[in-house]
């Protein structure tokens, strides 16, 4: 751990908004725009609803692996904050296309705070996953010729 610099310690604000433009072009627009998303005027197809079932998990592990691999240093917290951001402006963006008052009731900041949860914790691991395969693979370094 000694080897690894200073700034690999510290919170990396740079970081935090380039994985939340990597959620936003890579995880919230093809959830959205695809048929039957919030965005799409189309009807939900099979393809669809399998395709917004398995990225709405998997896209959050993915997108913060590849954040937490192609950063220098240590880049855990950063994708978690901008996922938590994302899930914040994914609230505000269906209270705005349904043009709904923002309620608060016991069971919508029950929902908010499982969402939250989920989120964090699959940003969390892909992280994590994106940080462990880059020590593995500077640990072999370049390959022979």
């Amino acid at each position: 751990m000694s080897d690894m610099p200073s700034t690999s310690k510290k919170f990396q604000w740079k970081w935090v908004w380039i994985s939340l433009l990597m959620y936003v072009a890579f995880y919230f627009f093809p959830l959205t725009l695809v048929s039957g998303g919030m965005l799409s005027s189309g009807p939900v197809t099979k393809a669809s609803a399998v395709f917004i079932g398995v990225w709405s998990f998997a896209g959050l592990i993915i997108i913060s692996a590849v954040a937490g691999y192609i950063s220098k240093g240590v880049t855990i917290k950063e994708p978690v904050v901008a996922a938590v951001g994302l899930v914040i402006l994914s609230f505000v963006a269906v209270q705005i296309k349904f043009n709904a008052a923002m309620h608060f009731t016991a069971m919508g900041v029950l929902g908010l705070v499982v969402a939250l949860a989920v989120v964090a914790g699959l940003s969390l691991a892909g992280a994590g996953f994106g940080e462990l395969l880059q020590k593995v693979i500077q640990s072999k370094g370049p390959e022979p010729k």
